[in-house]
């Protein structure tokens, strides 16, 4: 089977959350997104919510393929094996795991209005929260943006009461394909800032930036060859309009997580336990502490 060879794009921005020995495959336990045809003959890709990586199934592993239509149908969490060479999709297998795992109560959708952001009253402050957080680039970011999105946006939240947005934007399978491009989606907090001209979102991304980036600059920076964006406000959105190419660009806020997140009938409205916990075990504890455990006040009361 001959997969894309786009397998030496410079990863600028992100590389999943599997670690192992690279003798044996690398797992990901994550829901699906999705499973797409790619521009390669007998070859399928592979959306996980828990990995902005695009992975490669081949059409003839047919036990890997009804696997992950069935998951797909169940909105079941999978373990996908991986090899770490080429993301090649090796086995799939049903884990006996409910998504999403914790119910909230509140509106039928997430719903912006009934969310508030802070106002941060300057650049320079903005700035000092971008210094503030560890960038985590001595790292060798395999433990994916959406968890330092998190820990950055809790941290802003525990120890400054800047109650941040996320931004996601997310990859259409033409630009994928037209620009041989194999991540599906990024994210990021920013904040609202005060300037002389009224308001302007910046997003705080120490991982990939030197200093805090306008939203837009933020965008094509990860997008650069796109020729358009379009704004939506939910997953769905990048779905139905991919035909026509470019890039989405979704808000939110601090809570939510995954992709997935951005169409829950249960939203986010409030820290989650799982997600918390989920960081603490994908990330290295942030400097200067030893240990999470040190971190004492990352998880809420409610979750120990």
């Amino acid at each position: 089977m001959k997969l894309p060879n786009a397998f030496l794009l410079i990863l600028f921005f992100l590389t999943p959350t599997l670690k192992a020995n690279s003798a044996i495959p690398l797992v990901l336990n994550s829901a699906l997104y999705s499973i797409e045809k790619s521009d390669k003959t007998d070859v399928l890709e592979v959306l996980a919510l828990r990995s902005p990586r695009v992975f490669f199934l081949s059409s003839h592993n047919e036990e890997a393929v009804v696997t992950a239509r069935v998951a797909l149908a169940t909105h079941s969490w999978v373990a996908l094996h991986i090899n770490e060479q080429n993301y090649e999709v090796l086995k799939i297998t049903l884990l006996d795991r409910p998504t999403p795992q914790e119910k909230q109560s509140g509106s039928s959708r997430w719903n912006p209005t009934l969310y508030s952001p802070s106002l941060v009253s300057s650049f320079n402050q903005a700035t000092s929260l971008f210094d503030a957080v560890d960038s985590y680039t001595d790292s060798d970011l395999s433990d994916n943006c959406y968890n330092r999105a998190h820990y950055w946006a809790r941290t802003f939240d525990l120890n400054y009461k800047i109650k941040s947005m996320k931004v996601f934007v997310l990859f259409t399978p033409a630009y994928r394909k037209e620009h041989n491009f194999n991540w599906w989606y990024h994210v990021a907090p920013f904040v609202n800032v005060t300037t002389s001209e009224g308001q302007s979102r910046v997003v705080l991304d120490p991982s990939y930036e030197q200093s805090p980036l306008d939203i837009r600059k933020w965008v094509f920076h990860f997008a650069s060859k796109a020729d358009h964006c379009r704004v939506a406000q939910y997953l769905h959105e990048f779905k139905d309009t991919s035909a026509l190419g470019g890039c989405v660009v979704i808000t939110a806020s601090m809570y939510h997580y995954i992709p997935q997140d951005l169409d829950l009938v249960n939203p986010p409205v409030n820290w989650r336990c799982d997600d918390l916990k989920a960081v603490e075990s994908a990330l290295r504890a942030p400097a200067p502490y030893s240990d999470w455990k040190k971190y004492t006040d990352f998880l809420p009361d409610y979750c120990r």
